[in-house]
């Protein structure tokens, strides 16, 4: 593959170590992330500024850093909202609590940004910590990740949640002056 070094291709070397500081990712006050969402395999991905790293999805830091992210569930469920809906990275979605769903009072349904049916659910290990953060009156601004356009079959979306000004952040270009993403060396 063109541009991409021996090392980046074995994987670990593109990504932040899981172990290490539990605040990595929190920005001290006042401060923003030091991360921004890069172009990678089709999808956007957390990059972070200092070292060029890519920071994996399941990273549990991210959580205590207000970024939420997750692949979502039963996308298969609803085939024709996910055909019809723009769910490429970085289209705006929307969260719903469903404290009334039988299945959990704790079920996060996740909808295009104007539609009227869900393309699918935060998982359930996800969804009971999500569903409190919006009770308690947080605003999550949330995009695709991974996902496809309108018109196209889809089964398998991904999505990051974080505060509006957060997601502005990450979804601004990421400064020249930075090292650039490990996968690109």
């Amino acid at each position: 593959m063109e541009g991409w070094s021996d090392s980046a291709l074995k994987g670990e070397a593109m990504y932040v170590p899981s172990d290490g500081p539990a605040d990595r990712f929190v920005p001290a006050p006042g401060c923003l992330h030091q991360l921004h969402l890069v172009e990678y395999a089709g999808g956007l991905r957390l990059c972070e500024d200092e070292t060029g790293l890519l920071v994996g999805p399941t990273d549990l830091r991210l959580q205590r850093a207000g970024l939420y992210v997750t692949n979502l569930r039963g996308v298969n469920y609803y085939p024709e909202a996910a055909h019809r809906a723009d769910l490429s990275p970085g289209r705006r979605l929307r969260l719903v609590r469903e404290p009334d769903n039988p299945h959990d009072p704790f079920a996060v349904a996740v909808y295009p940004n104007d539609g009227k049916e869900p393309i699918g659910y935060v998982n359930r290990q996800k969804a009971r910590h999500w569903s409190k953060v919006i009770a308690d009156g947080t605003l999550l601004t949330t995009v695709s990740l991974r996902g496809t356009g309108p018109g196209e079959d889809c089964d398998a979306v991904a999505v990051l949640a974080a505060a509006p000004e957060v997601v502005a952040h990450l979804m601004s270009p990421r400064p020249a002056d930075l090292p650039r993403p490990a996968y690109l060396h």
